[in-house]
């Protein structure tokens, strides 16, 4: 038995923060892809092999379905992350698996840090599906029969339950998406803009969505941190709606206006969002008209820039350059949950 899927990255264009307050939010996934791959090992053990962190681990499965790791030592994320998918699938397998977790196109080939394209939510696209495409699961689970919602379950408990799940959905869907965090967690389907050019950047330096999300919950929220928060909102509505309307220069305005709703409520929330260089890169591109802002919780990772032509883009990847960011050979994937036999 053998058997593979693949999920793409993403990177969140508008809408960040103001998703978890039901706003919607635009995401395109990003042609890099983790990959899952799962075959009979012919064991009375399980194992799994991550090469992007050069893991490798063996364990058991209980009659409850809990795993139980033969290694010494402390499991990592991935493994962490197989955990839960391992639980929403409730896998069952009847005989010994060979796991690996390929997620090494989320790394930069220079420095070898990770890039800010979320890696635990393709992976967790992919993990979910291979578990249970490949025969390994509770035949009666829904999770075996509701994957987009065994892997959104999965990478919620992953990360503590926070988060509102636009990665996993763009993992799935590919392409380009409208995401809204509903109970029915609903999702549209974009085009891209004609006329509407963008280029990611990167930091140089990791961030933590999860640190910002803790930062966020803890913060007593005053009078001016709740009016941020409202004009996020609102501004986050108004990009989609421009975005629908298919004009670029529409789109460059709302985004415009979007990003100065977001540098307020990062401000009024002390999140840090434009650190790390991207408030820098920020005032070059409103000073040359354009528009630059982080991508998803900010403070280092990946940003993105909005021009309306190729030359705009090529310049300012230049500034950039000298600022320490670099800009990335990435753009849309147009595949989402790919299942490869």
């Amino acid at each position: 038995m053998r058997f593979s899927a693949s999920a793409p990255g993403k990177a969140v264009l508008s809408g960040e923060y103001a998703v978890l307050q039901g706003a919607p939010a635009i995401s395109m996934a990003v042609d890099c892809r983790a990959r899952v791959t799962v075959e009979s090992n012919g064991k009375d053990f399980h194992s799994v092999v991550s090469p992007g962190i050069a893991s490798e681990a063996n364990f058991r499965c209980t009659e409850r379905g809990r795993i139980d790791w033969l290694d010494d030592g402390r499991t990592n994320p991935d493994q962490a992350l197989l955990e839960h998918v391992w639980r929403a699938v409730e896998v069952l397998p009847s005989e010994g698996l060979a796991l690996t977790l390929d997620t090494r196109p989320f790394f930069d080939t220079e420095s070898s840090l990770k890039l800010g394209f979320g890696s635990s939510s393709a992976l967790a696209a992919a993990l979910t599906a291979s578990l249970a495409k490949a025969g390994t699961a509770n035949a009666g689970a829904r999770a075996a029969r509701d994957i987009p919602g065994a892997a959104m379950r999965a990478h919620s408990g992953f990360q503590g339950g926070m988060g509102s799940g636009i990665d996993v959905a763009t993992a799935i869907s590919g392409g380009v998406i409208a995401y809204v965090m509903r109970p029915d967690q609903r999702v549209k389907v974009l085009t891209w803009p004609t006329s509407l050019k963008i280029s990611l950047m990167w930091s140089g330096k990791p961030a933590s969505t999860a640190e910002r999300l803790k930062k966020l919950e803890r913060f007593e929220r005053n009078r001016a941190a709740r009016t941020a928060a409202t004009r996020l909102v609102d501004a986050s509505s108004v990009v989609l709606d421009e975005w629908e309307s298919g004009s670029a220069a529409a789109i460059l305005d709302s985004l415009r206006s979007y990003t100065a709703a977001l540098r307020r409520f990062s401000v009024e929330h002390r999140l840090g969002v434009f650190d790390a260089g991207h408030q820098e890169l920020c005032v070059i591109a409103e000073e040359n008209g354009l528009v630059y802002k982080p991508c998803g919780a900010g403070g280092g990772d990946i940003g993105v820039l909005f021009a309306l032509d190729d030359l705009s883009t090529d310049q300012f990847g230049v500034q950039a350059g000298q600022l320490g960011f670099r800009r990335l050979d990435r753009g849309i994937e147009s595949a989402g949950l790919t299942y490869e036999h």
